[in-house]
């Protein structure tokens, strides 16, 4: 009983100074990502930090890796049943937030860190399966590739849309753009459906 209750309260610290790194990253960026701010965030002791996180970049992979579980849970969640329009809304509702800008600097850093960039990788993977599965659902059988080239073209333009709007806020625009996207993934999945 006593083990189940450490156990849990390890969980809770963990998740605590989860959710600050991410407070910090959002507030302060990946360069002003520090243990000492994560500390004062979490309001745990840096014996409780270290214990779960031995380094920056360890707690700073784990930090996105705790958005994008969360980011791709609601991804599902919000669009099972849903048709192209919704779904496309909900994916730029959730690249638009600072969380998810957040972890875009990780990646810009990972350009330079190779161990950073190989940390990120499994979780970037597993975000852009999560982001895929609702558009397979949508057009069933557009065949592998040409779905490939439509999903990657879709988290392409999301990101440089989210990196854009740090610059310049203009949602009705990238509405448009997002609608030129899904119109042209509705033309091809109407053509794709009807030649098989």
């Amino acid at each position: 009983m006593e083990a189940a209750r450490r156990q849990s309260r390890a969980l809770r610290t963990r998740e605590q100074i989860l959710a600050a790194a991410v407070e910090v990253m959002v507030e302060h960026g990946y360069a002003g990502l520090t243990m000492q701010r994560v500390q004062t965030q979490a309001g745990v002791t840096r014996g409780a930090l270290t214990h779960h996180f031995a380094s920056m970049r360890e707690l700073a992979v784990a930090a996105v890796d705790y958005v994008a579980q969360a980011q791709g849970a609601e991804i599902q969640e919000a669009t099972v049943g849903a048709g192209p329009a919704a779904l496309i809304e909900v994916l730029h509702e959730v690249t638009r937030r600072p969380t998810y800008v957040a972890g875009l600097e990780l990646w810009v850093a990972a350009r330079t860190d190779r161990e950073l960039r190989e940390a990120l990788r499994p979780g970037a993977r597993e975000l852009g399966r999560r982001l895929r599965e609702p558009l397979l659902a949508l057009v069933g059988d557009l065949g592998d590739e040409r779905l490939e080239v439509f999903a990657d073209g879709l988290l392409s333009l999301l990101r440089g849309l989210a990196v854009g709007g740090v610059l310049r806020d203009r949602p009705a625009l990238e509405k448009a753009v997002l609608g030129a996207w899904l119109a042209a993934f509705g033309a091809q999945a109407t053509t794709g459906a009807g030649s098989g």
